[in-house]
C-alpha cells in the first residue's frame, strides 16, 4: 500500500494490507475500547460492502477506510454523520482533484461529473455511543457494471493516491464534525444542498419494500430526509431508499 499519510487530529491511523471489511474491524476495535477518531485503512478488502449488504468493489489503489466516532447523541441525530462526511469528502475531492465536478447524492454517495466516485456506509451497535463511518473512494478503478454508473479519480485525470484522499478527507472531516457538534445539522444541511446533485429535477426513490416514490427533488428536511414534491403539489419525505434522476443517475 502507499505510505501512510499524516492525519489531522483527532484522527489516528491503523493500517492493514488486506482485511475483510474495514467497517467490521472498526466495530471490533470499538467494542475493544478504541478511541474516538480511530481510522481503519486497508489496501484491499475481501468482503467490502455498501448499503443493503451490496458488494463493494475493493481493489488495491482505491480508498477503503472506516472512521470510529463517538457522537454520544440520539441515534437519529448520529445518522446525520453521513451528511457530515459527504460534505467533507466533497470538499476534500474538490481540493485534490480540481479537474472534476463533485456533488453529493442522497443518501450517501459523492459523484464526479455525474458518475459515482464514492460511497459512505454508517453502522453502529444499535445505539449512538459510537458510530462507524465507512468511506470508499474509487481512486484508480471503478466497478462495472454497478447499480449507478461509476467513475474513478484516475479516469478523470487526477493523479491523487488513496493516501492523498484520506489525508484530505481527515482535514475536512475534523472541521465539519466540530461544526456539526457545536452548531447542529443546519450548516451541514446548507453545505450539502449547495453541492447537491439533482436539486429541482425529477427523481424517483425506490424503497426497500418495493414502493417507488416519484416527484421533484425539493431538498432535505431538518433531519436529512429526502423531500419529493409530487405533481399535485403534495410533498413526501423519504427516510431510506435508492434515488434515480432523469437520465438514469
Amino acid at each position: 500500500m502507499t505510505a501512510a499519510p499524516e492525519l489531522a487530529p483527532p484522527f489516528r491511523l491503523i493500517a492493514y494490507d488486506q482485511i475483510g471489511s474495514t467497517n467490521d474491524e472498526a466495530k471490533r476495535l470499538a467494542e475493544a475500547g478504541a478511541e474516538h477518531g480511530t481510522v481503519v485503512w486497508a489496501a484491499e478488502q475481501t468482503a467490502g460492502r455498501g448499503r443493503r449488504g451490496r458488494h463493494w468493489h475493493s481493489p488495491r489503489g482505491n480508498l477503503h477506510s472506516s472512521f470510529l466516532l463517538f457522537p454520544r447523541c440520539p441515534l437519529h441525530e448520529a445518522a446525520q454523520l453521513g451528511f457530515v462526511t459527504a460534505v467533507a469528502l466533497r470538499e476534500a475531492l474538490s481540493e485534490i482533484c480540481p479537474v472534476g465536478r463533485f456533488e453529493c447524492k442522497w443518501p450517501n454517495d459523492v459523484l464526479c461529473d455525474g458518475l459515482k466516485v464514492a460511497g459512505i456506509l454508517l453502522e453502529t451497535a444499535g445505539h449512538a455511543d459510537w458510530m462507524v463511518v465507512g468511506v470508499g473512494v474509487n481512486v484508480v478503478a471503478a466497478p462495472d457494471p454497478a447499480l449507478y454508473p461509476a467513475t474513478c479519480l484516475r479516469g478523470v485525470g487526477c493523479p491523487a493516491t488513496a493516501g492523498d484522499v484520506l489525508a484530505a478527507l481527515c482535514r475536512n472531516l475534523a472541521v465539519w464534525y466540530d461544526t456539526w457538534r457545536m452548531r447542529g445539522f443546519a450548516p451541514v444541511r446548507e453545505a450539502w444542498l449547495a453541492g447537491a446533485c439533482g436539486l429541482g429535477r425529477p427523481a424517483e426513490a425506490r424503497l426497500a419494500d418495493g414502493e417507488v416514490v416519484k416527484g421533484i427533488f425539493a431538498g432535505l428536511d431538518a433531519g436529512g430526509a429526502l423531500l419529493l414534491t409530487s405533481a399535485d403539489g403534495g410533498q413526501r419525505s423519504v427516510l431510506a431508499g435508492d434515488v434515480f434522476f432523469a437520465g438514469g443517475r
